[in-house]
């Protein structure tokens, strides 16, 4: 029977790996998620793994011959426990499915540290001790709040560590 399993992939040879894998007729899942990057001075969304250098592979270890696996391009191994490769359940694959493709198909593009329109607190700098409403993250550590200042929402933005979730 079937089973997931996780392979361990050289450096930036994920994608090599994934392809070569496939073409051998097995079934792998990468899953990637949205961030954004700095890329010349311009953002740009782009999709990278969730767990770099790891890829997941559907096989029957009884029937396939997977000793192939060893020598594709991009591939270290699978990833072992006790000299077995580690077997992954299949509902934690699916809920990882349903979790990443969900944020592909989100507008925002990026998952911040709290739902858009959760009131916050800023706790450092200038702004200390006034709240606002989470907007959007902006990169892997930044994101929008908004302020209601001079009867208008003003758009702030700070470091996500700098903000806390209030009542």
């Amino acid at each position: 029977m079937e089973s997931w399993y996780l392979l361990h992939c050289k450096p930036r040879e994920i994608e090599r790996a994934e392809w070569h894998l496939q073409n051998q007729g097995f079934t792998t899942f990468c899953p990637r998620w949205k961030v954004q990057k700095r890329v010349g001075g311009k953002r740009k969304i782009a999709l990278e793994p969730l767990f770099p250098n790891y890829l997941f592979i559907q096989v029957d270890l009884a029937k396939d011959n997977y000793t192939s696996l060893r020598s594709t391009r991009g591939i270290n191994g699978f990833v072992r426990f006790g000299g077995q490769p580690a077997r992954v359940p299949d509902s934690v694959i699916s809920d990882i499915q349903c979790r990443t493709s969900a944020d592909n198909e989100s507008e925002e593009g990026v998952k911040g540290l709290y739902a858009k329109g959760t009131p916050v607190e800023i706790l450092t700098g200038p702004f200390a001790g006034l709240k606002g409403l989470y907007d959007i993250a902006d990169g892997e550590s930044r994101c929008f709040v908004l302020l209601d200042m001079l009867g208008k929402a003003q758009r702030l933005e700070l470091d996500e560590g700098d903000i806390i979730a209030s009542s």
